[in-house]
């Protein structure tokens, strides 16, 4: 008697994954990485910003007070002076404020950049993934359209038991 031993499968990747669900995939995965880039940028902004304060929160107290145009309105200016330039009123949080040297406030504008920081490096290291899986999905579907498909064996293990030596063993 002979058995028929089967050696495996064949799977068209078309049969497993469509090429229209792969693009369509891909074109979202293409859309949370355009997503996440602008909210980089928005973050990067914030940076700047915070920067820019920081520099200025350094300059003010250098001197005693600073002629400035102070807004009236959306559309007038009246000549104006800052006075008591070591003061800030710093927000902490939920509304609530608190009045802050300088120094003070250079040290709380930092911490918030560095918050910044981990956020620009959490958003990189998620645009990396992203790429990643848009990556594999582009390429998924270059390899359906291509007809590419999946052979797939049974591994059986052989029993090595049986014809173990014995000349290893004391």
């Amino acid at each position: 008697m002979e058995e028929s031993v089967k050696k495996g499968t064949v799977t068209s990747l078309a049969s497993l994954f469509p090429v229209e669900e792969a693009q369509k995939a891909a074109k979202r995965v293409e859309e949370a990485i355009a997503g996440k880039h602008s909210e980089l940028d928005c973050v990067r902004g914030f940076i700047a910003d915070n920067n820019n304060l920081v520099n200025l929160v350094h300059k003010l107290p250098e001197e005693l007070s600073h002629d400035i145009m102070v807004p009236f309105g959306k559309a007038a200016f009246f000549p104006g002076r800052l006075i008591h330039t070591n003061e800030f009123l710093v927000l902490l949080g939920e509304g609530y404020y608190a009045e802050r040297t300088s120094k003070q406030t250079v040290d709380i504008l930092q911490r918030r950049g560095k918050s910044l920081d981990s956020q620009v490096d959490s958003l990189e290291a998620n645009i990396k993934d992203l790429e990643a899986e848009a990556s594999f999905f582009n390429a998924t579907a270059s390899q359906v359209a291509e007809g590419l498909v999946e052979i797939r064996e049974d591994y059986v293990e052989k029993d090595f038991n049986e014809g173990e030596s014995k000349s290893g063993m004391f």
